[in-house]
């Protein structure tokens, strides 16, 4: 997570969005990233006091209609083979 935080600093974001990159979101997600410990990615981002906003969206990918098609297709592309 350090050189995430450390890549926005240099990149003058002031917006940060966390968003899970998995087709489940579950405890990960609402803890690890967007929880209210002092070691989640949010808490992190809040701390360092450089940010304007820090926005989570805890939503897995499998909630998009494009990736359910896309795994629909490779499903029936590996039943067809």
């Amino acid at each position: 997570m350090r050189r995430s935080h450390q890549s926005c600093i240099c990149s003058r974001i002031q917006k940060v969005i966390l968003r899970p990159l998995m087709v489940v979101a579950g405890d990960h997600a609402n803890n690890d990233m967007a929880g209210d410990d002092d070691d989640s990615w949010k808490s992190q981002f809040e701390a360092s006091g450089k940010f304007d906003s820090i926005d989570t969206q805890i939503a897995g990918l499998g909630e998009i209609k494009a990736i359910q098609d896309l795994y629909v297709a490779h499903t029936a592309d590996a039943i067809n083979e």
